[in-house]
């Protein structure tokens, strides 16, 4: 089970202040949510306790001080998209292995425990699709058959037993990925999935920013970044590096997250 989840900013060559407080009190739930949330169209997935125990995702067992430190990182990452009258972000790590993903699902999981937000996780690490695999869930379409025509958004979609988390995935590995993330395509499916609902948050799991071009492809996408750095992985060069290929993007920060 991963231990250690702490949000740090901000990121070098990053922008922005994302000092974060913690709210008192909650406002009232939007009226956009209706509790509680049934769906008819979507597809449920309900993985077992055991297995999202074994994946380290969120669930109601999981050790408490692991579920205080994604709620404290929900809590920042939610007030610096409401500043900014943002609905997105982009989870960035540096090269394979180093928790950007596991990182993206418990964001996700975090998100939809608010009451005011329902969260959408979108897998665009069209390389290597790993989101569907830690629910123990085989998509039949993923969001490359969607850039490619074959499938609508709703077909494509699933709820992994969470209320509140639509999880939009990627079926397998595509060699034409960059051009699939930056295709007319892509921007069509974009402007849908943020205009839909307004209280929505999504969390965008990113390829490896060194691994290949695709993450900078996407780049104009979504609103804010979020860096996941493995303590005692990543190297300062490689986040040096990271930062450099980002540039101007707005970085809500850093999370430092033990990958193994």
């Amino acid at each position: 089970m991963e231990r250690k989840v702490d949000y740090i900013e901000p990121m070098p060559g990053g922008s922005g202040n994302t000092q974060a407080r913690l709210r008192t009190g909650l406002p009232e739930r939007s009226t956009e949510i209706q509790y509680p949330i049934r769906y008819s169209r979507t597809q449920v997935h309900q993985p077992s306790a055991a297995l999202l125990e074994c994946n380290r995702i969120l669930h109601e067992g999981s050790d408490k001080d692991v579920v205080y430190a994604y709620k404290m990182l929900r809590t920042q990452v939610l007030k610096k998209l409401r500043d900014n009258g943002w609905n997105s972000v982009g989870l960035i790590g540096a090269r394979a292995q180093q928790g950007a993903t596991l990182t993206a699902i418990n964001l996700a999981m975090a998100i939809a425990m608010d009451p005011r937000h329902t969260a959408l996780l979108v897998d665009l690490n069209l390389r290597n699709p790993a989101v569907h695999r830690y629910f123990g869930y085989e998509p039949a379409l993923g969001v490359e058959d969607i850039l490619l025509g074959s499938a609508s958004v709703e077909s494509v979609l699933f709820n992994p037993g969470v209320e509140g988390l639509l999880v939009l995935p990627a079926r397998a590995p595509c060699l034409n990925s960059s051009e699939l993330l930056s295709g007319p395509e892509m921007h069509r499916l974009i402007l849908e999935l943020k205009q839909r609902y307004a209280s929505r948050i999504i969390v965008f799991d990113l390829p490896p920013v060194l691994e290949a071009e695709d993450s900078i492809s996407f780049a104009e996408y979504y609103d804010a970044g979020l860096l996941v750095i493995a303590d005692g992985i990543t190297s300062r060069a490689d986040i040096e590096r990271t930062a450099s290929l980002v540039g101007r993007k707005p970085m809500l920060g850093s999370v430092f997250n033990n990958a193994i």
